[in-house]
Formats: C-alpha cells, structure tokens, sequence
C-alpha cells in the first residue's frame, strides 16, 4: 500500500496525518489535561486511528446519510459523512474527523461535543500542534 497517497472514500489523507502514524506519533498524549484543553471535553478511551482503524471506522460512516450522522449542534457546523474521515475518538459517540467541505488540500478537524459538531483546529497540523504530538 503506498501510504503517501492514501485515500479513504477518494479524500487523501493529510501527509502530516499519515506521517504521524508512520513515526507513531498519532496517539492520545499521556496528559489527558492536554486532550481536555484542545477538545473542551474529558475524554473516555481516547483513541487515535491507525490506517487499518481509520479505513475500518469509516465504512459505515460514511454510509450514513448526513440526517443520520450527527446534528449540526449550537454552531451550526455539522458533518456530511461524503466529505468526512473519522481519525480518532475520545470515548463512545466522542468522534474526531477531517471535515473536507471547505479544502481538499488541508481539511479542517471537527469533534463531535455534546452540543454538536465543533471545530477543533483548521487544519490537521494545527491539531497536531495543539496536541504537541511533534514534541
């Protein structure tokens, strides 16, 4: 599998994203303060996909039609499972995805909060930032 154009429903991954993995960097930080500042909730089980999980998770995801997978919450941000790849959880029902409607070049990342779907970070390298994943 060549990882360096790797797609999932025909949206690539970020080459960051995809680098992470390769270097095992794509894991929850040990500091779970640090998931709870970024994300605004405490996370249960957090859970950062491999390739393997990511494809896995998305199959009936992106099945879903977009009534069906999740309300647009207080922002009104919303997600169409077309246009989404889920990358992550912090617990049950606690979901972490690339939101593509905006750029296929560098997708904006959302999380599904109790009171809906809300941007976390613009991009995948701002998340990583945040998360300090390349400390």
């Amino acid at each position: 599998m060549d990882e360096s154009t790797f797609r999932v429903g025909g949206l690539p991954l970020p080459q960051a994203l995809l680098q992470a993995i390769r270097d095992g960097r794509w894991r929850p930080p040990q500091d779970l303060e640090t998931i709870e500042n970024v994300f605004g909730d405490e996370p249960d089980g957090p859970q950062f996909y491999d390739l393997p999980t990511i494809v896995r998770q998305n199959k009936s995801f992106r099945r879903m039609s977009p009534e069906d997978a999740y309300d647009d919450g207080a922002e009104g941000v919303g997600i169409v499972p077309g246009s989404a790849v889920l990358i992550g959880d912090l617990g049950a029902d606690m979901p972490i995805a690339l939101d593509y409607r905006l750029s296929l070049d560098n997708p904006r990342v959302l999380y599904l909060a109790q009171s809906g779907w809300t941007e976390v970070a613009e991009s995948f390298d701002a998340l990583a930032g945040l998360l300090r994943i390349y400390a």
